[in-house]
């Protein structure tokens, strides 16, 4: 059977989504590793690597939610037993992946220096990962071909292969092997993503053009389409947006707290780094609600959408007992991996101001209010799953935007950076903020207008 969805029920939904937190699991692990070795190397590298990273992923992440939108219209085709139309949407992002090369190549010449001064550290690491900005494209384009017909187990493989080539060229390319590779430092650590990205991509496209595909699937349908171009474009360029938005958002946020003081940087990249560990899950969550709702909403079959929301609340109340866990109870753990002695040395501020002692405790603290705010992302990301798969995307884009920019920005500009006030207080904002997110998505949801969008008409 070419559709399996038939219940919105928690087996369901963990199997749809198990794959794909493997997968995003892998890639935030990616990210965890270069801040872990970078930590290693010295802090400034660490606080470049938190600066210019958030800003360089806005960018990468508003072109791949773009492509990623191929899925939805992969879903509801699979849904729709429209089998043969499946590459279509695939083809179109993959021209789009193309075209983004005009953007991603000067922006990743000339936009480091520009933003953050020519031969720095923050320079360097924003090229870099602005020149592997197509390589993810291509690779998420790719992905929503698995991820609408639910066969997310390829991509879990082809994601650990490739994280696997991250954490071993990481320390190769950052620290060098003496006499055989020089050492890169922030750069290599770039790179060794980027190799690893585009690994993956590589071996989907070639999955992509099987026979069996290609006879059955559509992926022979390779011809640039406007019509099919636009309407990807016109249900993914919201949720693109709003991506960038946000993450534009939080990028102003790490700028922020770089002024206030080197210890609010440090504890804010060292929660960051733990929570990016965590949020595969609800990432994995809201790429299988989107697969699965759309495959629900393409059959006509809208009463299991509710079920498949309920079967997701289960599934993220189970979780918060790890999150619980490593956040809460036991964050040396990981916060560990980040602490080094010779901080002091190099941040005298940070050493004036209590030394890594205090930073580890402002640490501790964070992570139990981060360890809320991650929960309620969860939700968040469950609830924008579904909109999403319905194409709601439109009022996702306002008000997301509107949410972080008025919720969390201006906020933590008042009470923190005016006030130089605790870093403390940034988390309390950052669970405000997601408190009103949450819910103003549950009140879209419950309000039912996304059973009326029909983006397969379009």
């Amino acid at each position: 059977m070419e559709n399996a969805f038939e219940k919105g029920s928690v087996r369901t939904l963990l199997r749809v989504s198990f794959p794909l937190m493997i997968s995003y699991l892998s890639l935030f692990a990616m990210m965890f590793v270069d801040r872990a070795f970078l930590a290693q190397l010295s802090t400034n590298a660490l606080n470049a690597c938190v600066q210019a990273g958030t800003l360089a992923w806005a960018v990468n992440l508003g072109w791949m939610t773009l492509a990623a939108m191929a899925e939805v219209f992969v879903a509801q085709s699979n849904g729709a037993k429209a089998y043969d139309r499946l590459g279509v949407p695939v083809w179109q992002m993959l021209w789009m992946g193309l075209f983004s090369l005009a953007a991603f190549i000067p922006m990743g010449i000339w936009g480091g220096d520009m933003l953050y001064g020519a031969g720095s550290l923050s320079a360097q690491y924003f090229r870099w990962i602005i020149f592997a900005g197509p390589s993810y494209v291509f690779l998420s384009a790719l992905c929503s071909f698995y991820i609408g017909q639910g066969r997310t187990m390829t991509i879990t493989i082809l994601s650990v292969i490739g994280n696997t080539i991250n954490i071993i060229l990481d320390p190769i390319l950052i620290f060098g092997i003496k006499g055989k590779v020089p050492a890169m430092g922030i750069k290599g650590a770039a790179i060794a993503t980027g190799i690893g990205v585009i690994f993956q991509a590589a071996v989907l496209f070639i999955m992509f053009l099987s026979k069996r595909n290609r006879e059955m699937k559509g992926s022979r349908l390779w011809r640039f389409s406007l019509p099919d171009f636009t309407a990807c474009i016109k249900v993914g360029v919201s949720p693109a947006l709003f991506i960038t938005f946000e993450l534009f958002g939080w990028a102003a946020f790490y700028y922020m707290m770089g002024l206030v003081s080197d210890q609010h940087i440090f504890v804010a990249g060292i929660c960051q780094s733990v929570f990016m560990l965590f949020i595969f899950f609800g990432m994995g969550i809201e790429k299988g609600a989107i697969a699965i709702s759309g495959n629900f909403i393409g059959a006509g079959n809208l009463d299991e959408v509710n079920r498949l929301v309920r079967s997701g609340l289960k599934l993220i109340a189970g979780f918060s007992v790890v999150m619980l866990f490593f956040m809460v109870l036991m964050p040396d753990l990981l916060v560990d991996w980040f602490v080094n002695h010779k901080y002091a040395l190099e941040n005298p501020e940070i050493a004036m101001s209590g030394g890594l002692d205090q930073a580890k405790g402002l640490v501790r603290t964070g992570l139990i209010l981060v360890f809320f705010y991650t929960l309620l992302e969860k939700v968040r990301w469950l609830l924008s799953g579904v909109l999403t798969s319905a194409g709601d995307t439109f009022f996702l884009l306002i008000s997301g935007s509107l949410s972080v920019w008025v919720g969390m920005v201006l906020p933590t500009y008042l009470f923190v950076v005016l006030l130089s006030s605790s870093i403390t207080y940034a988390f309390v904002i950052w669970v405000f903020y997601s408190t009103v997110t949450v819910l103003i998505c549950l009140h879209r949801f419950m309000k039912g207008k996304w059973k009326d969008i029909n983006i397969l008409s379009t």
